[in-house]
């Protein structure tokens, strides 16, 4: 009988749960004992039930990527043929619906910023490994890969339309019965500009509370939690 899919140990609490299937992740590297650890970290999550396949070169990895459909693909920077931002972005372009993740070493800022903009990865994992991190951050991106797909995403143009839809509902929040708490509205920006802009201009709002933001199928996305108003006293 398959596990129960839940949150793992620290994070963020939320009435959305993984679903209750196997998901087929795929580790890239030229390292033997990383493909190893990786094999094993994932293989025993608790957090999800999955099967692990392994490729030692990005050559292989898309060989298995034609082959077999997959949730996830977790590949190192640095290797002999071909850097993982580079193959990154051949996944990209080949499969965007799968998630994307970055193995780097010593949070290589540079590395990092470079696979956003333009692998558009769905985050980093540092060397050296703790397999509960591990597990945490890829059942938080299967569980965004998940809510992506059933969600309804609102494709703006301009960062002063897309204000002005968020203060649209704001106002239907505003009437919302008290049982009501809360809605998620998904924007979808072309660009990395109106991407941060938009950001940086609801942080600014005490009406709304940034929920989520990140690159995904390669748009920009942000989810904005908005919060009906307290009960007056």
């Amino acid at each position: 009988m398959p596990r129960p899919a839940g949150p793992p140990k620290g994070a963020a609490s939320g009435p959305t749960t993984l679903d209750r299937r196997r998901y087929r992740i795929l580790v890239v590297d030229d390292d033997p004992d990383i493909l190893a650890l990786l094999q094993r970290t994932l293989s025993k999550a608790k957090e999800f039930e999955s099967d692990v396949l392994v490729a030692p070169d990005p050559k292989v990895a898309i060989e298995l990527l034609a082959k077999h459909p997959l949730a996830v693909v977790l590949s190192d920077q640095i290797m002999p043929e071909e850097n993982g931002i580079s193959f990154l972005m051949d996944v990209k372009e080949r499969y965007p619906e799968t998630v994307r993740m970055l193995i780097t070493a010593h949070t290589n800022v540079g590395a990092v910023l470079r696979a956003v903009n333009l692998a558009q990865v769905h985050g980093y994992i540092e060397k050296p490994f703790d397999p509960q991190e591990v597990n945490r951050r890829l059942y938080e991106a299967l569980l965004r890969r998940q809510e992506r797909v059933r969600t309804v995403l609102i494709n703006v143009s301009r960062v002063d339309e897309a204000l002005q839809v968020v203060r649209e509902f704001e106002e239907k929040m505003a009437k919302a019965p008290k049982e009501v708490v809360k809605v998620g509205l998904t924007l979808a920006f072309e660009s990395p500009v109106d991407f941060n802009r938009f950001t940086f201009e609801v942080f600014q709002s005490k009406g709304s509370r940034i929920g989520d933001v990140h690159v995904f199928e390669g748009r920009f996305h942000v989810t904005v939690t908005l919060r009906p108003p307290p009960a007056a006293s």
